[in-house]
């Protein structure tokens, strides 16, 4: 377990190293001399965390489109449209791992083979 936790903490330091990290932190500081939108960023992300994982059965697309209305000024805004771009960088990256690994240990065989 020690030699995953090792390696775990050097992919770690790999990504947080990588330019897309790097973007990600800079246009989270930028956005944090701007309370204001900060504050906004962060009522949008968090509902859209909440839609994104929510167990009740609603229209995702319907419901997506109607957040994206309610904080169309968000994606209008550079400082605002810089951070979101940046997260979804570093995100990408997270998936790629996460998916490397499943296919690579034969989750996704299972997976794939269970579904109804």
């Amino acid at each position: 377990m020690q030699t995953i936790k090792e390696s775990l903490d050097g992919m770690i330091e790999v990504i947080k190293e990588s330019e897309q990290f790097h973007r990600y932190r800079d246009a989270r500081e930028k956005v944090r001399e701007f309370p204001k939108k900060e504050k906004r960023l962060m009522e949008f992300r968090k509902k859209n965390y909440l839609l994104q994982n929510s167990d009740q059965s609603i229209d995702l697309f319907a419901e997506s489109d109607r957040l994206m209305t309610e904080y169309q000024d968000l994606y209008q805004d550079p400082v605002v449209r810089e951070f979101m771009d940046a997260e979804v960088a570093v995100c990408k990256i997270v998936q790629n791992i996460n998916r490397e690994l499943i296919a690579c240990l034969e989750f996704d065989d299972v997976l794939v083979d269970d579904a109804p």
